[in-house]
């Protein structure tokens, strides 16, 4: 079967390892790889997986075009691996322009973490960044942390009320450690989701339900490597009381219908 892992994480050698753990500390959960290159492409190929959804995190504006020149790099590297998402960071300058540039280079999406970045996902600063995305590209954001209220559901779902028409990929089920505020809020929206950072704490009974809540044809596969070895995520996924054919659309056609 054909497998796409629709969320990665991936960093430069030099701070792969430092960028990696430091994705832990905030999780308090181990990660069980560096976040390179290397050991990305080392470990989706041991998993079965063909192509990869790769980004990295702005955490301050004077990151951004460091990071998508990197992504871009490596998806020049590995053009039929690599599907390159860009980063963005609601306090860059000159926003318009910068969004231009983010859709003539070639990038298939954005990746923003509004908890990592600090942000509400419906304050006014998020919500202009949000419409001049709407419509061009699908955004995949974070979703959900019992800890902070940066992305939680209620914040999703005002953000969507607010630009129907934003393209949004609801990471973790739709709200990692929120997963029922999540499926009230959040199920029967037109939204997308994927399994990254939820299967290896739910039981598979109601990992399916709340996949199928969302929609199948609306789920993707991903692995939130480095937090986590592909390999025992496709097998989470195969775990689960599917079809074949839903598992199927999870694991690549669904994400091939949205992104080409």
């Amino acid at each position: 079967m054909v497998r796409i892992d629709a969320h990665a994480h991936i960093f430069p050698d030099r701070i792969a390892a430092k960028a990696s753990e430091g994705i832990g500390r905030f999780y308090d959960i181990p990660t069980h790889h560096d976040g390179s290159l290397t050991g990305l492409l080392e470990e989706e190929g041991l998993a079965g997986v063909s192509r990869v959804v790769a980004h990295s995190v702005a955490t301050t504006p004077a990151q951004v075009d460091h990071i998508n020149e990197f992504i871009l790099s490596v998806r020049d590297r590995y053009p039929d691996r690599i599907i390159p998402f860009a980063a963005l960071h609601p306090d860059t300058p000159d926003m318009e322009n910068a969004v231009k540039g983010i859709v003539a280079a070639g990038f298939r999406g954005v990746k923003l973490h509004p908890d990592f970045q600090e942000f509400a996902v419906d304050e006014p600063r998020a919500l202009r960044m949000f419409s001049l995305l709407a419509g061009k590209l699908p955004v995949l954001l974070h979703t959900g942390d019992y800890r902070y209220d940066y992305s939680n559901p209620n914040r999703v779902a005002h953000l969507l009320d607010e630009l129907p028409e934003l393209t949004a990929i609801c990471a973790h089920l739709a709200g990692w450690s929120v997963y029922e505020e999540a499926r009230k809020l959040l199920a029967g929206r037109r939204i997308y989701v994927d399994t990254s950072s939820s299967l290896y704490r739910l039981k598979p009974d109601y990992a399916a339900e709340l996949i199928r809540a969302f929609g199948v044809d609306r789920a993707f596969f991903g692995t939130d490597y480095p937090m986590w070895t592909p390999k025992e995520e496709v097998d989470r996924l195969e775990a689960l009381p599917l079809t074949a054919s839903e598992k199927e659309r999870i694991f690549h056609a669904n994400v091939e219908a949205l992104l080409g």
